[in-house]
Protein backbone atom coordinates (compact mmCIF):
# COMPACT_ATOMS: atom_id res chain seq x y z
CA UNK A 1 0.00 0.00 0.00
CA UNK A 2 1.20 3.26 0.05
CA UNK A 3 1.83 6.02 2.32
CA UNK A 4 -0.29 8.95 2.56
CA UNK A 5 2.54 10.86 1.79
CA UNK A 6 3.23 9.33 -1.61
CA UNK A 7 -0.29 9.44 -2.62
CA UNK A 8 0.18 13.32 -2.06
CA UNK A 9 3.21 12.98 -4.12
CA UNK A 10 1.70 11.46 -7.16
CA UNK A 11 -1.43 13.89 -7.00
CA UNK A 12 1.63 16.55 -8.49
CA UNK A 13 1.63 14.91 -11.76
CA UNK A 14 -1.78 14.99 -12.53
CA UNK A 15 -3.31 16.86 -15.19
CA UNK A 16 -6.88 16.76 -15.53
CA UNK A 17 -9.26 19.47 -15.73
CA UNK A 18 -12.89 19.60 -14.69
CA UNK A 19 -15.04 21.95 -16.16
CA UNK A 20 -18.36 21.43 -14.48
CA UNK A 21 -19.15 21.59 -10.64
CA UNK A 22 -20.22 18.91 -8.53
CA UNK A 23 -23.88 20.64 -8.50
CA UNK A 24 -23.88 19.79 -12.40
CA UNK A 25 -22.16 16.41 -11.43
CA UNK A 26 -24.99 15.25 -9.10
CA UNK A 27 -28.05 16.43 -11.35
CA UNK A 28 -26.67 14.40 -14.40
CA UNK A 29 -26.50 11.44 -12.54
CA UNK A 30 -29.72 12.16 -10.83
CA UNK A 31 -31.17 12.45 -14.10
CA UNK A 32 -29.39 9.43 -15.35
CA UNK A 33 -30.59 7.12 -12.49
CA UNK A 34 -34.35 8.33 -13.16
CA UNK A 35 -33.55 7.54 -16.75
CA UNK A 36 -31.90 4.30 -16.07
CA UNK A 37 -32.02 3.06 -12.81
CA UNK A 38 -30.95 -0.11 -13.72
CA UNK A 39 -28.00 0.51 -15.11
CA UNK A 40 -26.98 3.40 -12.61
CA UNK A 41 -28.20 1.68 -9.90
CA UNK A 42 -28.36 4.99 -7.15
CA UNK A 43 -29.27 8.12 -7.73
CA UNK A 44 -25.98 9.52 -5.67
CA UNK A 45 -22.49 8.89 -6.83
CA UNK A 46 -19.98 7.07 -4.31
CA UNK A 47 -19.08 9.38 -1.34
CA UNK A 48 -15.38 10.42 -0.51
CA UNK A 49 -15.63 8.01 2.18
CA UNK A 50 -15.98 5.01 -0.28
CA UNK A 51 -13.38 6.56 -2.67
CA UNK A 52 -10.72 6.49 -0.28
CA UNK A 53 -11.86 3.32 1.71
CA UNK A 54 -11.30 1.51 -2.06
CA UNK A 55 -8.64 3.38 -3.24
CA UNK A 56 -6.21 2.52 0.11
CA UNK A 57 -6.24 -0.89 -1.48
CA UNK A 58 -4.09 0.16 -4.53
CA UNK A 59 -0.09 0.26 -4.24
CA UNK A 60 0.08 3.36 -6.59
CA UNK A 61 4.13 3.05 -6.67
CA UNK A 62 3.99 -0.14 -8.71
CA UNK A 63 0.28 -0.07 -10.47
CA UNK A 64 0.54 0.67 -14.29
CA UNK A 65 -2.38 -0.58 -15.73
CA UNK A 66 -6.09 0.75 -13.86
CA UNK A 67 -9.03 -0.15 -15.06
CA UNK A 68 -12.39 1.46 -13.86
CA UNK A 69 -15.49 0.00 -14.67
CA UNK A 70 -18.95 2.40 -15.09
CA UNK A 71 -16.91 5.94 -13.93
CA UNK A 72 -20.35 7.85 -14.21
CA UNK A 73 -19.10 11.40 -13.55
CA UNK A 74 -15.90 10.77 -12.58
CA UNK A 75 -16.17 10.61 -8.91
CA UNK A 76 -13.32 7.94 -8.72
CA UNK A 77 -11.69 8.82 -11.70
CA UNK A 78 -10.62 11.90 -10.90
CA UNK A 79 -9.22 10.72 -7.47
CA UNK A 80 -7.46 8.15 -9.15
CA UNK A 81 -5.93 10.06 -11.82
CA UNK A 82 -4.45 12.49 -8.42
CA UNK A 83 -3.07 9.19 -7.03
CA UNK A 84 -1.62 7.81 -10.07
CA UNK A 85 1.60 7.15 -11.19
CA UNK A 86 3.15 9.46 -14.10
CA UNK A 87 3.37 6.77 -16.49
CA UNK A 88 0.38 4.79 -15.53
CA UNK A 89 -3.14 4.01 -17.72
CA UNK A 90 -6.27 4.76 -16.75
CA UNK A 91 -8.77 2.72 -18.81
CA UNK A 92 -12.57 3.24 -17.37
CA UNK A 93 -15.26 1.88 -19.81
CA UNK A 94 -18.82 3.30 -20.05
CA UNK A 95 -21.74 2.22 -21.36
CA UNK A 96 -23.96 5.48 -20.79
CA UNK A 97 -23.77 7.78 -23.41
CA UNK A 98 -24.25 10.67 -21.05
CA UNK A 99 -21.70 9.81 -18.89
CA UNK A 100 -19.41 9.33 -21.80
CA UNK A 101 -19.92 12.66 -23.21
CA UNK A 102 -19.32 14.20 -19.51
CA UNK A 103 -16.33 12.92 -19.08
CA UNK A 104 -14.70 13.58 -22.44
CA UNK A 105 -15.54 17.40 -22.42
CA UNK A 106 -14.60 17.57 -18.45
CA UNK A 107 -11.48 15.24 -17.94
CA UNK A 108 -8.43 16.09 -19.69
CA UNK A 109 -5.43 14.08 -18.56
CA UNK A 110 -3.25 12.14 -21.60
CA UNK A 111 -3.12 8.80 -19.22
CA UNK A 112 -6.87 8.17 -19.25
CA UNK A 113 -8.43 6.12 -21.55
CA UNK A 114 -12.20 6.52 -22.46
CA UNK A 115 -13.81 3.81 -24.10
CA UNK A 116 -17.91 3.53 -24.75
CA UNK A 117 -18.21 -0.22 -24.19
CA UNK A 118 -19.14 -2.84 -21.58
CA UNK A 119 -17.22 -4.20 -18.98
CA UNK A 120 -17.75 -7.35 -21.10
CA UNK A 121 -15.15 -6.69 -23.18
CA UNK A 122 -12.73 -5.64 -21.05
CA UNK A 123 -10.20 -8.48 -22.69
CA UNK A 124 -10.52 -6.92 -26.02
CA UNK A 125 -10.49 -3.72 -24.83
CA UNK A 126 -6.75 -3.95 -22.88
CA UNK A 127 -5.52 -5.91 -25.77
CA UNK A 128 -6.61 -2.89 -28.68
CA UNK A 129 -5.04 -0.43 -26.13
CA UNK A 130 -1.73 -2.53 -26.35
CA UNK A 131 -1.79 -4.16 -22.74
CA UNK A 132 -1.67 -7.88 -21.86
CA UNK A 133 -3.08 -6.99 -18.27
CA UNK A 134 -4.35 -4.87 -15.75
CA UNK A 135 -2.75 -4.10 -11.91
CA UNK A 136 -6.23 -3.10 -10.69
CA UNK A 137 -9.47 -3.29 -11.72
CA UNK A 138 -12.43 -1.03 -9.91
CA UNK A 139 -15.97 -1.30 -9.78
CA UNK A 140 -19.04 0.20 -8.92
CA UNK A 141 -21.35 -1.33 -11.29
CA UNK A 142 -24.69 -2.16 -9.83
CA UNK A 143 -24.47 -5.96 -10.14
CA UNK A 144 -27.77 -6.38 -8.35
CA UNK A 145 -29.82 -5.24 -11.69
CA UNK A 146 -27.99 -7.33 -13.70
CA UNK A 147 -28.59 -10.49 -15.14
CA UNK A 148 -26.63 -13.79 -13.91
CA UNK A 149 -24.82 -14.48 -17.17
CA UNK A 150 -23.63 -11.12 -17.44
CA UNK A 151 -22.56 -10.97 -13.61
CA UNK A 152 -20.76 -14.07 -14.01
CA UNK A 153 -18.59 -13.46 -16.99
CA UNK A 154 -17.77 -10.03 -16.09
CA UNK A 155 -16.37 -11.79 -12.93
CA UNK A 156 -14.78 -14.16 -14.87
CA UNK A 157 -13.48 -11.81 -17.46
CA UNK A 158 -12.08 -9.85 -14.99
CA UNK A 159 -9.81 -12.35 -13.36
CA UNK A 160 -8.67 -13.40 -16.42
CA UNK A 161 -6.83 -10.17 -17.04
CA UNK A 162 -5.50 -9.39 -13.96
CA UNK A 163 -1.63 -9.84 -13.59
CA UNK A 164 -1.02 -12.18 -10.27
CA UNK A 165 -0.71 -9.83 -7.81
CA UNK A 166 -3.92 -8.04 -9.26
CA UNK A 167 -6.91 -7.01 -7.60
CA UNK A 168 -10.66 -6.59 -8.42
CA UNK A 169 -12.01 -3.68 -5.88
CA UNK A 170 -16.12 -3.92 -5.73
CA UNK A 171 -18.16 -1.58 -3.88
CA UNK A 172 -21.82 -2.17 -3.81
CA UNK A 173 -24.79 -1.01 -2.06
CA UNK A 174 -25.99 -4.95 -1.66
CA UNK A 175 -24.06 -8.31 -1.43
CA UNK A 176 -25.45 -10.33 -4.76
CA UNK A 177 -21.92 -10.43 -6.28
CA UNK A 178 -20.28 -11.64 -3.07
CA UNK A 179 -21.08 -15.79 -4.30
CA UNK A 180 -19.66 -14.72 -7.76
CA UNK A 181 -16.94 -13.30 -6.39
CA UNK A 182 -16.17 -16.09 -4.23
CA UNK A 183 -16.18 -18.94 -6.85
CA UNK A 184 -13.56 -17.51 -9.21
CA UNK A 185 -11.10 -15.44 -6.77
CA UNK A 186 -11.73 -17.93 -3.84
CA UNK A 187 -10.89 -15.45 -0.95
CA UNK A 188 -12.40 -12.80 -0.75
CA UNK A 189 -12.16 -9.65 2.32
CA UNK A 190 -14.87 -7.35 2.77
CA UNK A 191 -15.34 -4.26 3.82
CA UNK A 192 -18.62 -2.09 4.87
CA UNK A 193 -18.64 1.93 4.89
CA UNK A 194 -21.04 3.16 7.05
CA UNK A 195 -20.23 6.88 6.49
CA UNK A 196 -22.35 6.55 2.54
CA UNK A 197 -25.43 7.84 2.66
CA UNK A 198 -26.76 4.01 2.19
CA UNK A 199 -23.92 1.95 3.94
CA UNK A 200 -21.91 0.57 0.76
CA UNK A 201 -20.57 -2.61 1.06
CA UNK A 202 -16.79 -3.26 -0.38
CA UNK A 203 -15.22 -6.25 -1.43
CA UNK A 204 -11.07 -6.52 -2.43
CA UNK A 205 -10.65 -10.11 -4.73
CA UNK A 206 -6.85 -10.83 -5.14
CA UNK A 207 -6.24 -13.17 -8.14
Amino acid sequence: MATIGQERNHQNHSHFRTTSGRASQLLLFARNFLKHPNMVGWMLPSSPFVVDSVLKQIDWRTARVIVEYGPGVGTFTTRVLERMHPEATLIALETNPDFVQFLKSSVHDPRFRLVHESATEIDAVLARLGHSHADHVISGIPFKTLPHALRDTIVRKTHSVLKPSGTFLVYQLSSVVLPYLEEVFGRVSRDIELLNVIPARLFYCAR
